[in-house]
């Protein structure tokens, strides 16, 4: 299938990301990050004084469907539940049951991180999913080496992909700059070797039809004029208490919170960063309060 790479025809395959964000705040800021340019500070939006946790981690879950497979995957499944005997609902009920069986339930924290990458990609850089790591048949709870996401998007007329890093720490054992530190560390070294690691990944399932030959190309060296740009999403454990007494005010303490963070980041965990690289490099920075409760709930939610 032909398929041409514009920004209209790109934006038209992002799934809806709508319901999701709306569980999110985010602020555009250079964070005192380098280099200086707008990045992403983001978190769990408030209604009024309530954390909307709950509403979080419910739209994280019911989009497993839409990373797991594409919308013409899921239709040719539900299609098949159907001439099987089965009701619509039925159908929807079996196709999300299969799409949470390709999570690996040892690596919650991974799989959050990933779904969540999936997602801000889409609505952030409105990159479309072309590339994911195939898992290994004879131990799925390992994770292969290789980027969290490819994703293709067009800006300033060039084709874009996008290599996504997506990180979840305990604070306990990683502050901020030890996480920003071991994530650039970790998208470089994905960047120095992602041609090579090409093998680690396919398409099949979960791309737009549309794509399709175009991963193909991607994947044989046919196509090499892609610009790669870089994302690290880090989501840590703030261990704050969010002060305010209203959605304002809760919302500003977060966002003060993490640029008195970034504040402190030393210089020096930039210096390895290739100078022709350095405007590439994009960052998501999300602070969650008590993330081992909110990954057990992310838990329970796939398998109920």
């Amino acid at each position: 299938m032909s398929f041409d790479i514009t920004e209209k025809n790109i934006k038209g395959l992002l799934i809806k990301t709508d319901a999701f964000i709306r569980t999110m705040y985010f602020v555009k800021h250079d964070l005192n990050l380098l280099p200086q340019k707008d990045h992403i500070c983001t978190c769990i939006n408030f209604s009024d004084l309530i954390e909307m946790r709950d509403e979080f981690v419910k739209e994280l879950v019911v989009s497993v469907v839409d990373y797991v497979y594409s919308s013409k995957k899921s239709a040719s499944i539900r299609q098949q539940y159907i001439e099987e005997g089965r009701s619509i609902s039925q159908a929807n009920d079996l196709l999300s049951l299969k799409a949470k069986e390709k999570f690996r339930k040892s690596y919650i924290q991974g799989q959050f991180s990933e779904i969540l990458l999936f997602l801000l990609l889409q609505h952030h850089f409105h990159g479309v999913p072309l590339l994911r790591k195939m898992p290994i048949t004879t131990n799925p709870a390992l994770e292969r080496n290789g980027a969290d996401a490819y994703h293709i998007c067009m800006m300033d007329s060039k084709v874009v992909l996008f290599l996504g890093e997506a990180k979840t720490y305990d604070r306990e054992k990683y502050g901020l700059q030890s996480a920003l530190k071991d994530s650039i560390i970790s998208i470089l070294e994905h960047y120095k070797n992602h041609r090579s690691e090409l093998n680690l990944y396919n398409y099949e399932e979960f791309i737009p039809e549309e794509l399709e030959n175009i991963a193909a190309d991607y994947l044989s060296g046919k196509r090499n004029d892609f610009e790669v740009h870089l994302v690290c999403l880090i989501a840590y454990d703030g261990k704050f208490d969010v002060q305010g007494k209203s959605r304002d005010e809760k919302l500003a303490f977060i966002v003060k919170v993490v640029k008195e963070a970034t504040t402190k980041i030393k210089p020096d965990i930039f210096k390895d960063i290739p100078k022709d690289l350095d405007l590439r490099f994009n960052y998501i920075i999300f602070p969650i309060t008590s993330m081992q409760e909110l990954l057990v709930n992310f838990r329970r939610k796939l398998t109920t």
